[in-house]
């Protein structure tokens, strides 16, 4: 059982640690908002990426063929959910130029930010293509000598190894709005807001 777990926790961290739209989405909101909105971020991501990984470990390979099959859709869907995500981030940061400096463990949002936030995080990671084809990859190699109680192991595994991830993310983000001035905080949101809005146009285009 120990193996299954560290072999689920190594895929969630595999899967989340590359530099990408989601991790400055995790950041950003950390630096803007406090952790509890990074975490509501990485929880959303870390719910995605189980829920690929129940839908590979199990073998719904019909619904992964159907996903695939679907795949200029959701390519469609999360690249114009990335633009629009980064051009909210950057008309936000250009309007709210003066950021209040609060501690790391303080929120400016509100409960139903925290839902809006988990929801959104979700959805662009469900919707991201490459996230159907590293689940692919990886549990390609996984074998079929694994039992059904043990495929949740690992499934259980990859969300918290996924969730740590982000975790530490929204820590290192909530950390950084005390030690840097309201103006970087401004240059980072708008940095940032670009960026994924060339994510999402780069899916769009590819």
């Amino acid at each position: 059982m120990l193996a299954l777990i560290l072999k689920g926790l190594l895929m969630g961290l595999a899967i989340a640690a590359p530099v990408g739209p989601m991790a400055l989405l995790c950041l950003k909101l950390s630096l803007e908002k406090g952790i509890k909105s990074g975490i509501a971020t990485g929880l959303g991501i870390a719910m995605a990426d189980m829920s690929y990984g129940v839908v590979a470990l199990l073998g719904f390979s019909a619904v992964m063929t159907v996903l695939l099959d679907y795949n200029e859709t959701i390519r469609l869907i999360g690249g114009i959910g990335l633009v629009a995500l980064g051009g909210y981030s950057l008309i936000k940061a250009i309007k709210d130029r003066e950021p209040v400096k609060l501690s790391p463990f303080t929120s400016r949002a509100a409960s139903k930010d925290f839902i809006l936030t988990f929801t959104t995080a979700y959805g662009l990671t469900i919707t991201n293509p490459m996230t159907i084809l590293v689940f692919l990859a990886i549990f390609a190699g996984l074998g079929d000598d694994v039992s059904y109680e043990g495929k949740w192991i690992v499934a259980t595994g990859i969300f918290l190894g996924s969730l740590g991830w982000w975790i530490m993310i929204a820590f290192i983000g909530s950390v950084l709005r005390t030690r840097v001035s309201p103006r970087i905080i401004t240059a980072i949101n708008i940095t940032s807001g670009v960026i994924i809005g060339g994510f999402g146009f780069y899916i769009l285009l590819s």
